[in-house]
């Protein structure tokens, strides 16, 4: 081949392909980005940063394809040549959405206004079918028919499946946990057993969850999917609850009330995850053996800051009943000895 057909043919084409790509890659891309950063769905930003990725690519395949007729290579030679860049491209793309399908599962969902985070699970779900699909395309391409593949997969799959009740039972259910969106990472909840934790993961066979003392409960999906469980992230993250409180019997009640709230209020605003558009009230409730009992109530973001702001609410409750003359009776018992 002459030269200069070789350059005008092949170089050049193939020389204007790559520049566009750069050209795209270090000008389109970045306005983009820019774009996508205005934008509340972070969908754009997951496509926005494949296409950085996969650009450069995507043109020197382009050229190629466009080159490859004027190569002068014989009909059946270009036809592999064709069929093998097909391939190429269609395994490129599948990586593209496989990389973009995963990413968009893995942005964090909503539930009334708080963000959760992703499960492998459907990541790997998601990316599991992309693959499929482009292994199937790039079998067409190639010219293999895939009826007979399908066929053997469809018995063999079916001898798989029995194998592997437990496995799939598992997975599915795993989904199911999801889908329901009952149940997702970062709640908290507590298990048949009494433990209680956060989810830290649903992947395909089992449920992590972090309790409070640091320790890690594996669950199958398959048993989490069948057990009673309370999940106190459900309908609303907020928790109220109450701590106990006794006061003598000589205590102005009306003044012992309006003292706890008012330190019910400073520790809200004081501590971090106090609620503090929530008004503490105090409701009495017995008359004890040696107190009148009441409790005191607030409200936190999550059942975790329960824990600080009680320990808070005591020491304040406790400083300013002793400042007010206000008496925190103890039982007292008399032995008579005979």
């Amino acid at each position: 081949m002459d030269i200069n057909i070789l350059l005008l043919q092949i170089v050049l084409p193939l020389g204007v392909f790559i520049i566009l790509g750069i050209l795209l890659r270090i000008f389109v891309i970045p306005f983009l980005v820019k774009l996508s950063h205005k934008t509340a769905w972070e969908g754009d930003d997951v496509i926005i940063h494949v296409l950085q990725v996969y650009i450069l690519w995507w043109s020197v395949l382009g050229g190629l394809v466009y080159i490859s007729p004027q190569m002068g290579l014989k009909s059946h030679h270009l036809l592999w040549v064709k069929d093998g860049l097909l391939a190429v491209f269609i395994l490129s793309i599948t990586l593209a959405a496989s990389k973009i399908g995963g990413g968009l599962t893995r942005i964090p969902r909503n539930r009334k206004g708080v963000q959760l985070p992703d499960s492998t699970i459907l990541s790997n779900v998601v990316k599991g079918v992309i693959y499929a699909l482009g292994f199937i395309l790039i079998l067409q391409a190639f010219g293999i028919k895939i009826t007979p593949l399908l066929t053997a997969l469809g018995v063999g799959g079916l001898a798989v499946a029995l194998a592997l009740q437990d496995t799939l039972s598992n997975l599915f259910a795993g989904i199911q946990l999801i889908a329901s969106g009952k149940t997702n990472i970062g709640d908290f909840i507590e298990l048949e057993n009494g433990k209680r934790g956060f989810i830290t993961d649903i992947n395909w066979r089992n449920t992590t969850v972090q309790t409070v003392g640091n320790n890690t409960v594996v669950v199958p999906n398959s048993t989490l999917s069948n057990s009673i469980i309370e999940n106190f992230f459900l309908s609303d993250r907020q928790i109220t609850f109450y701590i106990n409180v006794g006061v003598g019997y000589e205590s102005d009640l009306d003044k012992v009330e309006q003292i706890s709230i008012e330190e019910a209020r400073k520790v809200m605003a004081d501590s971090e995850g106090g609620v503090t558009d929530f008004e503490p009230f105090v409701r009495f409730y017995n008359f004890g053996d040696s107190s009148i009992d009441l409790k005191v109530f607030v409200r936190v973001e999550e059942y975790a800051d329960q824990f600080i702001i009680t320990s808070e609410l005591i020491k304040q409750i406790h400083k300013r009943y002793q400042e007010e003359g206000i008496n925190i009776p103890f039982p007292i018992r008399t032995i008579i000895q005979q």
